[in-house]
């Protein structure tokens, strides 16, 4: 596969900007919480009503909605993957672990140069992945810019990283986040110019049918592709699959000031619905 190039700056926005939580509506909670407490490791923050809330100990990455009659998400816009960024190869290596023993398929794997990835589908069919970031000072440059690729994982080599135990951690560890949000687009060239001018991330990677985009030199916070979903329109109202995720910005002003007052809601974060109806709440940390 190509490399791609950075291509173009946003609009401003905080360089330490983060992904925060994914809110997903899933048709079984049970089935659910069992694929990412207890197969991907999540710890369980709270469970109230219909809903759970799970991360690594700090701030939720995944809130789970259960709706039994939720319709299904088909050929529309919506979630392509969230990712969950684990905090070293000995994690990752973990994470390989609980799949390999839980005999549940991967759906790809990859070396993205600046990371290793795991790929596969929670029970509603949302895509997942599980990626650890190598060293930034060991991301490859070319002309002072990050260089990413799809080559071969060698999974073999992942679990070497382990600690030879039998069994995995249960739960993983602190400092594991969400690191970024993959979204299906109509248009990956009109939601780039969304992302990039009116929330202000800056383009790292252009590809024909995709972007990634980011802050503060990440290689990427967001993708944006249009590769399935060409042309597509949004899920039907309250349908499975995701219902918004969150950027953590320091400063909401000039979201606000870009967003018009119309993206104000009553807790005081930002509203942001994309060209392809991916909802977006942007809140401070």
């Amino acid at each position: 596969m190509s490399r791609p190039v950075p291509v173009a700056m946003g609009s401003g926005i905080d360089p330490a900007v983060r992904v925060g939580a994914v809110t997903l509506v899933v048709s079984n909670l049970r089935r659910a919480m069992s694929f990412y407490a207890g197969l991907l490791g999540l710890w369980i923050h709270r469970i109230d009503d219909g809903m759970a809330a799970l991360g690594a100990g700090d701030e939720d990455l995944v809130i789970l909605v259960e709706d039994p009659d939720a319709p299904p998400a088909v050929d529309c816009t919506g979630l392509f993957h969230l990712a969950i960024l684990v905090p070293s190869r000995l994690e990752l290596a973990h994470s390989l672990q609980r799949v390999i023993y839980a005999r549940m398929p991967l759906t790809g794997f990859a070396d993205h140069l600046v990371c290793e990835s795991l790929y596969l589908d929670d029970p509603d069919g949302n895509g997942v992945e599980v990626y650890a970031d190598r060293r930034r000072e060991d991301w490859p440059l070319e002309d002072g810019q990050v260089q990413m690729a799809t080559d071969p994982l060698d999974l073999y080599h992942v679990l070497t990283s382990g600690t030879g135990r039998s069994l995995p951690p249960e739960q993983v560890e602190i400092g594991t986040v969400m690191g970024h949000v993959h979204l299906r687009v109509a248009s990956s060239g009109v939601a780039e110019a969304f992302y990039r001018e009116t929330i202000g991330l800056d383009v790292m990677a252009r590809w024909e049918r995709s972007s990634l985009l980011a802050a503060g030199g990440y290689h990427h916070h967001l993708g944006v592709n249009h590769a399935a979903s060409d042309g597509a329109p949004p899920p039907p109202p309250g349908a499975l699959g995701m219902r918004h995720f969150e950027l953590v910005v320091g400063d909401l002003e000039p979201l606000r000031r870009r967003l018009g007052a119309g993206s104000e809601r009553d807790d005081g974060t930002l509203l942001a619905v994309d060209p392809s109806g991916n909802r977006l709440i942007l809140r401070t940390g």
